[in-house]
């Protein structure tokens, strides 16, 4: 009811002041009064959209709201005028006089309409201002809008809220693989950072940057020390739509991370390493914290007032210093998240895009046939070493002999037949059928240089204090031959079993070690049946 009376009052004081500007046209009144009505025009229309002038005050202080202004008073002035010579224009047809000259009527006139509009204007204010806090308690953040069949889904939003346990989706790409760089080092010396934050860690953050960070930020931060959040976004109206128009991505929508407390830096600092020129800084840079950053867009903490610092997401690029959204608090921000919903998979028919199987072809082909034509990463980075030592294009007997010796176990057959017709690289053949679907083992394969037991490259890690080392951890770590490791997927030979060795393919490994393997315990038979991506002629057409 608050919110329709004042719709009502705001079209009531706009018609008021409309109507006394073309009064005063009709009357003949002194044009000068619209000059004097104008400073008065604005503080109505300033008040009219309260909420507006209050995030461009939260945004950029007195700059913002003067400049703000400045826009403001020629466009009232250019309709005070408009009305006045609508009216003016009126009367001369009707009943012509001349103008009268600026007297204290005039004056007066200004001010009583003025103050009509005043009281209208905070009424206004009053009303609304309840009806939202009624919103607010009975209304949530977001809404399932799931759209009808005939609406056009632009982005479907999951209505259900985020937990801090399922707020990051991993610890994002650029986070250092130690695992990885072990294999790739080949005996140096690997540190594995911890990857949830202490409290030391937390405290040395603040410490550095000046800022307290909110609790339930610093709780996210114990969980991980950053990462991917994946897509996220937070409404812009309630009951919001699934439109773009109605979200705003967070965490700057492409990158969708939160950085490290190591990155946690001022606005001002993250301007300072591209600009040095001081009208290119956004206002009050030095108390905004930023959580995540692309190019102008991002997701800030704002500590511009005492207490707790809001969140504002905004696009200095786009919006200058004027938020898109902000909220009172990280708990506010954080309850406002939302995910889309996952998409279902697609029909996919693997005939139209899937090679026959390796085994159809001859076996002089099969090996060659099976790598693709990139090579591994871990050549293109040898070939920057000072020493000119690389590893070879193909494995020979004696490269062979020499990591069977290493190892302490000998290469299936399968393996030396491959690594024969090329030591490591992209694989092509790399596509398994599985039920419905399909599995992909492995994209890459590393050279023989770097093959090496789970246990010692496990040895050459620092681990972070408390943190059991995967030799320790894991039994037969020493009968584990690691084939590539990349983040958390691994291709491993098991020879922890009488018999030949089975290939394990690991996908999570940060998570369940290799508890979650996929087991093939005949490696030829594997290598049959994988497949490459080939167009067929009918999917071409």
């Amino acid at each position: 009811m608050s919110s329709k009376v004042a719709g009502a009052m705001r079209i009531a004081a706009a018609m008021t002041v409309v109507v006394s500007l073309i009064a005063a046209g009709w009357l003949a009144r002194s044009p000068w009064i619209v000059v004097l009505a104008t400073p008065a025009l604005t503080v109505l229309y300033a008040l009219g959209k309260f909420r507006q002038w209050q995030m461009a005050w939260r945004a950029g202080g007195v700059r913002s709201v003067c400049l703000a202004l400045l826009v403001a008073l020629p466009v009232q002035l250019v309709l005070g005028y408009v009305f006045y010579l609508i009216g003016r224009g009126l009367g001369s047809l009707v009943a012509p006089a001349p103008v009268l000259a600026f007297g204290a009527s005039d004056l007066l006139g200004v001010g009583f309409v003025f103050l009509i509009g005043l009281a209208c204007s905070f009424a206004i204010i009053k009303l609304e201002a309840n009806a939202s806090d009624r919103e607010d308690a009975h209304t949530p953040t977001a809404v399932d809008r799931t759209a009808a069949p005939t609406e056009e889904v632009e982005l479907d939003i999951d209505p259900r809220p985020l937990t801090p346990d399922t707020f990051f989706k991993s610890p994002g790409y650029w986070r250092p693989d130690p695992l990885r760089e072990a294999l790739e080092g080949r005996g140096k010396r690997v540190a594995k950072p911890p990857l949830a934050a202490s409290d030391a860690q937390i405290a040395a953050a603040e410490e550095r940057t000046g800022f307290r960070l909110p609790e339930s930020l610093r709780a996210l931060y114990r969980t991980l020390d950053g990462g991917y959040v994946g897509a996220l976004y937070v409404p812009l109206k309630r009951d919001a739509g699934p439109v773009f128009d109605d979200w705003r991505g967070a965490f700057s929508i492409d990158y969708s991370s939160l950085y490290p407390l190591k990155d946690l830096r001022t606005v001002r600092a993250h301007y300072e390493d591209f600009t040095d020129d001081p009208d290119d800084m956004p206002a009050q840079a030095d108390t905004l914290l930023v959580l995540q950053a692309r190019y102008g867009d991002m997701t800030l903490l704002d500590y511009g007032q005492p207490g707790e610092p809001r969140v504002s997401i905004v696009d200095f690029a786009r919006h200058g210093d004027l938020p898109d959204i902000t909220f009172e608090s990280f708990d506010a921000f954080f309850q406002a998240l939302r995910r889309p919903k996952e998409e279902a998979p697609r029909p996919f028919d693997r005939t139209l895009f899937r090679s026959k199987p390796l085994g159809d072809l001859s076996k002089e082909d099969r090996a060659t046939a099976f790598w693709g034509e990139g090579v591994h990463p871990f050549v293109n980075m040898a070939k920057g070493r000072d020493d000119g030592w690389q590893p070879k294009a193909a494995a020979d007997d004696a490269l062979i002999d020499e990591t069977e010796a290493r190892l302490g176990v000998p290469l299936p057959e399968a393996i030396r037949q491959l690594w024969r017709a090329r030591n490591g690289g992209n694989v092509a053949y790399r596509f398994l059928e599985d039920g419905p679907g399909e599995f992909e083992p492995f994209e890459e394969l590393a050279p023989l240089e770097y093959v090496a037991t789970l246990a010692e490259l496990s040895r050459r890690i620092d681990f972070a204090p408390g943190e059991t080392p995967w030799h320790a951890s894991i039994a037969g770590a020493d009968k584990l031959v690691v084939l590539n490791a990349r983040r958390d997927e691994l291709v491993l030979l098991d020879y922890r079993r009488e018999g030949d060795a089975s290939l394990l393919v690991v996908e999570d490994f940060g998570d369940a070690g290799i508890g979650n393997a996929r087991t093939f315990e005949d490696i030829r038979v594997l290598i049959a049946r994988l497949r490459k991506f080939e167009r067929s002629a009918s999917s071409a057409s």
